[in-house]
């Protein structure tokens, strides 16, 4: 077992201003296994720290706070007494709120924050990506970093600093900022074209770059770029210009770059005139003195190929041997040292023009326009046309063009047309004339008129002046086109397509010519044959969907169905479908369409046969037959549909049950089909070729609808009116019997019978006696019955056409009132 340890001593703790961590260290202690230092602070934060040794570091300390450090030795069984205490005070905190920026125009920055704990004085470091680093000492809460490199960035970072931590240590950066761009350097530019292409160094972190060229006449132009290079154009020539450039980024500018003077080249004379001698074809240039200039080179380069050359140190030449009516671009050039020659801007001119030869005409018969045309004459800008008819100037135009068209001839009137050509400013003495014939006159007030019947167009029109025949042009469609001649003023059009719009013109013509057309007429030929028809018949209702293939030509149509004895019956639409109204039953009608438009109505297409149905009135249902008819002939024949059967009457034979049903005969119905329908919907067919059928077994006591249907291949008619007939009574079920000894009498007893009137009792004895009695009701009383003997007791449902069978027997014995039991 340990005794208790020594209470540490020597304590002492020392704190390490670039960490802020206390290094704690005392005396070994006896019978002590593990020490234990501890640091309060007066804010109440505490931090320990446990060692085998005689120290430990104690961390996390907060900035500026006194801490009193104790040390507690352990072993297994006891703890020490504290250490005598040992005072620390943490390092300054840091400085709170900083900010910076940059101040553009020094290249400077400005520092800024809020006084710290325990801080006296503060250090502000500014350190670059290359570890160059500049400072400002200050006991104030700003402070400004100057001496910075252009074009870097720099990591902002405050130390506060007191009496006992005034050295450097580890700090966050605040912030990081960039310094201005450096000045472009190496600038170098030189001239070409009196564009300047100048070029420098790359300047780091530069976003942009703005480069200034002035003129010594004191023009200044700009360039901006992004690249180390660009160009500036457009200066003026005979100046110098110096360069500079100057860089930026996003927020600042540097300073400018040392400059770079150039000179641009030399002007090309100006205020150049030239003037023509029309009637010499002589050309005189001048144009204003350039200082500098040697001398001039005058170049006159015509579009021929022909060209002139002359220096001269005068400002004006003459030149005489240029061709006539070519264009000349006449060029000054400066002659001077150092350059390359220096062309003025071109001068153009036009030497006078030749005179226009080959001048012919063509008249254009179409259009009574004449056309002329002559050889392309050089020099000529414009030409001036003049033609004459017999009696005044009837056109006087201008045109650039080596041809010409007067349209609107006078037709029949004799022109005469002559050509000048000009450029402008000179004249070409006139040409030869030429003699030109106008085309006859259109012909006028057509008129057509259509023949329904046999689609023949007649066409008339009034006589053409100077006409020796006339053509006729009829154009229908998208490729129907026709052409007839005549020497009359009128012509039948025959043969034309159906369905079409014709367009029908007239021209006279002479030996050489055909005159523009006169009026138009527009009529339209007959509508095409409706095809295609196909018709389907509605055995319900008696009426006939009537199609068709659209018809060119057709305005509407009209669909006719036509029986026999004249019933006609139609139905009219602008569709390609429509329906008849009813039609006559059982009978056979030709169906045809007629296409129809404003003026004809004779269209008509193939004939379609159809056989009707009946059409009565009945709440019997039936299911539509809808019946195409087609074939490739269009004729359509089916078997004629039935009528109605009528006149239906039935018998019934009582002894069998038997039902007898008869009708007459119906028009078009192969079979028939006759139909008992009772109160509760069963339904008792037969079928039947003839007249007549027989429905046997049909229930007792029940009242039957008897109805017809006639019947062919296709349709089945609408049901005949109904015949109704009561089937024999019932026979009585549950007969039961009392005796009444008192009186001798036999009291009988059963259930109703569906269909009877009334009901008869017969009591037959074993004797041969017999005894009965009738009843309305359900019960009746036998009298006249001999006593002793047995007697059989059956009733019998009666009605007026028809009695049902004996019910079952029974037996009863007279003088005993006790009920036998059913024979049967």
């Amino acid at each position: 077992m340990f005794p208790e340890p020594c209470t540490p001593q020597s304590v002492d703790a020392a704190l390490d201003c670039t960490t802020n961590i206390a290094l704690v260290s005392w005396n070994f202690s006896n019978s002590t296994r593990l020490y234990t230092a501890t640091a309060a602070a007066r804010d109440g934060h505490q931090y320990s720290c446990s060692t085998p040794d005689t120290w430990c570091e104690i961390t996390d300390l907060h900035c500026d706070e006194w801490y009193n450090v104790t040390v507690t030795a352990h072993n297994d069984n006891c703890n020490s007494l504290q250490s005598l205490e040992k005072e620390i005070k943490a390092v300054p905190c840091d400085p709170i709120n900083p900010t910076a920026y940059l101040d553009c125009d020094v290249n400077a920055i400005e520092v800024f924050w809020d006084n710290s704990d325990g801080a006296a004085s503060y250090v502000v470091i500014a350190e670059n990506s290359d570890g160059l680093t500049q400072s400002c000492n200050t006991t104030d809460t700003n402070c400004e970093l100057t001496n910075l490199q252009c074009g870097q960035i720099y990591n902002i970072s405050i130390i506060g600093l007191n009496e006992q931590c005034n050295t450097l240590r580890p700090s966050k950066a605040i912030a990081a900022i960039e310094t201005v761009p450096c000045p472009p350097q190496n600038v170098e530019a030189y001239i070409e074209n009196n564009t300047a292409l100048i070029s420098w160094e790359l300047s780091n972190r530069t976003v942009s770059y703005t480069v200034t060229a002035e003129g010594s006449d004191g023009h200044t132009t700009t360039c901006t770029t992004s690249e180390i290079n660009c160009q500036i154009p457009a200066l003026h020539c005979s100046q110098t210009y110096t360069i500079t450039a100057q860089a930026f980024d996003d927020n600042c500018n540097s300073k400018q770059s040392s400059s770079y003077d150039i000179g641009t080249a030399p002007c090309a004379p100006e205020e150049i005139i030239a003037n023509v001698d029309c009637n010499s074809n002589r050309v005189v240039v001048s144009w204003g003195r350039i200082n500098g200039a040697i001398s001039y080179g005058v170049t006159a380069e015509g579009s021929d190929g022909h060209t002139h050359t002359h220096n001269t140190t005068e400002t004006r030449h003459e030149m005489l041997d240029l061709h006539c009516g070519q264009p000349y671009t006449i060029t000054i050039t400066t002659l001077s040292y150092g350059w390359n020659d220096i062309a003025s801007t071109s001068v153009q001119i036009q030497t006078a023009p030749c005179i226009p030869e080959n001048l012919t005409a063509e008249l254009n018969c179409d259009s009574n326009a004449v056309s002329f045309s002559w050889d392309d004459t050089d020099g000529a800008k414009l030409y001036t046309v003049t033609a004459r008819d017999s009696q005044r100037v009837t056109a006087l135009f201008n045109t650039s063009d080596t041809k010409a068209q007067i349209p609107h001839l006078q037709c029949g009137e004799y022109y005469t047309i002559s050509v000048l050509a000009t450029d402008n400013i000179c004249k070409s003495p006139q040409s030869a004339v030429v003699n030109v014939h106008a085309v006859p006159c259109p012909p006028q007030s057509a008129k057509a008129d259509l023949d329904c019947a046999n689609n023949i167009i007649s066409l008339h029109w009034d006589q053409s002046k100077g006409a020796e025949s006339y053509i006729v042009t009829a154009k229908g469609g998208d490729s129907y086109k026709s052409s007839y001649n005549t020497t009359n003023t009128s012509y039948e059009v025959k043969e034309v397509e159906c369905g079409e719009t014709l367009t029908m013109n007239v021209a006279a013509m002479n030996e050489k010519c055909t005159s523009s057309i006169g009026s138009s007429v527009t009529t339209d030929t007959v509508p095409c044959d409706p095809q295609n028809v196909d018709v389907r018949l509605d055995c319900n209702l008696n009426t006939a969907l009537v199609s068709w293939d659209y018809s060119k030509g057709a305005l509407w149509y009209t669909a006719i169905a036509e029986g026999p004895n004249g019933n006609i019956q139609s139905c009219r639409t602008s569709e390609t479908s429509c329906r008849t109204p009813m039609l006559l039953c059982g009978q056979l009608y030709s169906v045809y369409v007629i296409a129809s438009d404003s003026t004809c109505n004779q269209s008509q297409s193939s004939i379609v046969e159809i056989q009707t149905v009946a059409a009565s009135k009945s709440s019997i249902e039936f299911v539509e037959h809808d019946i195409p008819f087609t074939n490739p002939f269009w004729m359509f024949l089916i078997n004629p549909a039935p009528c109605s059967p009528q006149n239906v009457s039935a018998y019934l034979d009582c002894p069998t049950h038997t039902t007898s049903v008869l009708w007459e005969q119906s028009d078009g119905a192969m079979f028939y089909i006759a139909i008992a329908e009772g109160m509760e919907g069963d339904r008792y067919p037969c079928n039947a070729t003839e007249t007549s059928c027989e429905i046997i077994d049909l229930p007792c006591g029940q009242i039957y609808s008897i109805t017809i249907l006639a019947m062919d291949e296709i349709c089945t008619s609408l049901p005949s009116p109904a015949f109704e007939i009561q089937t024999v009574p019932c026979i009585p079920q549950n007969v039961v019997a009392h005796m009444n000894c008192e009186s001798n009498n036999v009291s009988v007893f059963w259930d109703p019978s569906n269909g009877t009137e009334s009901y008869i009792v017969t009591a037959e004895g074993s004797n041969g006696h017999r005894a009965s009695c009738n009843a309305t009701d359900t019960e009746c009383e036998i009298t006249d019955v001999y006593c002793g003997r047995n007697y059989y007791i059956t009733v019998q449902a009666i009605r007026m056409q028809c009695n049902s069978s004996q019910s079952s027997a029974f037996t009863i014995k007279t003088g005993d009132s006790r009920v036998q039991k059913n024979l049967e």
